[in-house]
């Protein structure tokens, strides 16, 4: 009998062990090879940029600008607009308000600022409806500037020909700037250029979020 309880006492023992609080843990699994099966650590890394993008991008596509915190401008007609610390419409009042601000004449690709609340129907040229605050904003900054003149620039990701990106990225300059001279803006002022996948934010553009990055429209004080 003794030899019988040592016997269930040694297998008690093999079949579990103990933490380094004292807990009792079941031994790893085997396979039908008898070596260890260690379950699969989640992939943490992979898990955690999934959900950066996720939170980057909404349920469109489109790239989520962090504008900062709400500041209020004071236009020079007593207009006054709220909007964020790091938005589109407080770079371009700023570079307008600035006397010491001049226009970069001989390197063209400087001064362009991304409109980060404007976006567009997949594919198209259709501005998405969320988009009309921006540009209404922008119309009250070029009227409380009546000299200033700029140039709204087209851009697509990677996705496609050239041949087909060009066009596309001019259309949806052209309907930001359509859309500011309907709201009476002079067509003098403005100017419209679309580039395909040219001068990418994001170079790579090897991801959703990257590419959504590269899907914009940009604008340029090209007088003030």
């Amino acid at each position: 009998m003794k030899k019988i309880l040592f016997a269930l006492s040694l297998i008690a023992l093999v079949s579990c062990k103990f933490d380094q609080n004292g807990n009792k843990g079941v031994l790893p699994e085997t396979d039908d090879n008898h070596t260890e099966v260690t379950p699969h650590a989640p992939s943490t890394e992979t898990d955690e940029t999934v959900s950066s993008e996720n939170t980057q991008l909404d349920e469109h596509g489109n790239f989520i600008y962090s504008v900062g915190d709400l500041t209020t401008i004071t236009l020079p007609d007593g207009k006054t607009l709220e909007v964020g610390m790091n938005s589109t419409e407080n770079k371009l009042y700023n570079m307008l308000a600035d006397a010491g601000y001049e226009v970069n004449q001989e390197d063209k690709t400087q001064g362009w600022i991304t409109l980060d609340r404007v976006y567009f129907e997949t594919g198209s040229d259709g501005l998405t409806a969320n988009s009309i605050t921006q540009i209404d904003n922008i119309v009250n900054i070029l009227n409380a500037f009546p000299d200033a003149h700029v140039k709204f620039g087209g851009y697509t990701d990677n996705t496609g020909s050239q041949e087909i990106n060009q066009p596309l990225s001019e259309g949806r300059a052209k309907t930001v700037m359509n859309n500011i001279i309907n709201d009476g803006i002079s067509a003098d002022r403005l100017e419209a250029e679309g580039y395909g996948s040219e001068h990418p934010v994001c170079p790579e553009n090897d991801t959703q979020l990257c590419k959504a990055q590269n899907r914009r429209v940009d604008i340029r004080i090209t007088e003030k």
